[in-house]
């Protein structure tokens, strides 16, 4: 079936409250878009027009509806003096950290909040978005969550392990970090205008498989509201956000994070596969997006009609919401699926997410 509206007029629409001609399809895809376009992983993320074109041409390929972005789980190291490597070698899909450049406690007391200017990955970023401001796309920016990027500050275990024992430590680096988020966001909203924006913000940490609901209240949802009120502030319109693995225990810190901030523009949340659509719904339907949640994994391992019929369950459920669905990925889409189950995404939305 034909298409009769843009990704972007899709999109635009989605946002807007009205129904597009079919629900948008946004795969999140990244390291995939380098195999598909026969690219080194490793440029993706060090090459920042490489980047670009290649997420475009993918993006173009399959007629999915998203733009270039730039970003990767392991943020945080490298923009804080550490050093992370470029994924080059066989099995690697994503910078990963070679050194933490926080190894102690006394470190953090050391630490100075980066000039974003020249911090790590974020000159590499903002080139990706002003070609996407040239190219009329939103400059995408990463800028959270706090705790997640502090672990890859001070190294996971060590940070967890100060939870308990250093609490005090963690708040003073949790502190750190959201300032540079504020500063990042400023220096991308005075570049690009607010409205030339989107915001990117999630992590794995804050998932309830290493944290409890309580240190969630202690550690994260501060520094969550601080930095998401003062992106708000500024003017940005929509963030990405993405709750990443098992947070069902954190849903209300999310609910209520919603409910204070008061704003009325829209996040597009990205909840795991954990987390059924109906909650999502549930809790916020009626002001933003739910962007679908099909398992990451299932793309590279099960086959064609099976992702397909995954998809298919995931626009029935997903479809109902009032304020805007959008068929996803629960994660980054694995680098090593079969091309033709990404097609899956697009012939579901087309066959079964049809609004006229």
């Amino acid at each position: 079936m034909q298409d009769r509206m843009t990704p972007m007029e899709r999109l635009v629409a989605v946002l807007m409250g009205q129904k597009p001609d079919r629900v948008p399809v946004n795969p999140f895809i990244l390291g995939f878009a380098a195999k598909i376009c026969n690219l080194p992983v490793g440029d993706l993320y060090a090459d920042p027009r490489k980047s670009f074109k290649a997420q475009l041409l993918c993006a173009e390929m399959y007629g999915y509806d998203a733009t270039p972005m730039y970003g990767y789980a392991s943020f945080g190291a490298w923009e804080f003096g550490g050093k992370v490597g470029m994924p080059y070698e066989p099995g690697q899909s994503a910078p990963y950290v070679i050194k933490h450049p926080v190894e102690s406690a006394e470190d953090v007391d050391k630490l100075e909040v980066p000039d974003p200017r020249k911090a790590g990955s974020i000159p590499i970023a903002m080139e990706v978005g002003k070609l996407c401001h040239e190219n009329r796309m939103p400059a995408v920016f990463q800028c959270g969550e706090v705790l997640t990027t502090a672990a890859m500050v001070a190294e996971p275990a060590r940070l967890l392990n100060w939870m308990v024992r250093k609490p005090d430590v963690v708040h003073k680096l949790n502190k750190k970090i959201a300032e540079f988020f504020i500063e990042v966001a400023e220096y991308f909203t005075s570049t690009f205008g607010a409205d030339g924006c989107m915001a990117f913000t999630g992590g794995p940490v804050e998932s309830n498989k290493l944290i409890s609901s309580k240190q969630f209240g202690e550690f994260v949802f501060p520094y969550m509201k601080q930095v998401h009120s003062k992106v708000l502030g500024m003017g940005v319109h929509t963030v990405l956000e993405h709750p990443c693995s098992d947070q069902n225990a954190n849903l209300p810190y999310y609910v209520q994070l919603r409910k204070d901030l008061g704003w009325n523009g829209k996040y597009i949340w990205v909840f795991g596969p954990e987390t059924p659509l109906e909650k999502q719904i549930e809790c916020f339907g009626e002001h933003d997006v739910i962007m679908g949640n099909v398992d990451p994994p299932s793309f590279q391992f099960k086959s064609f009609e099976e992702v397909l019929a995954l998809c298919k369950d995931n626009i029935e459920r997903g479809i109902k919401n009032p304020s805007g669905y959008i068929l996803g990925v629960g994660c980054e889409l694995p680098p090593l699926a079969p091309p033709i189950n990404v097609y899956a995404l697009m012939k579901a939305a087309r066959e079964f997410g049809r609004f006229q």
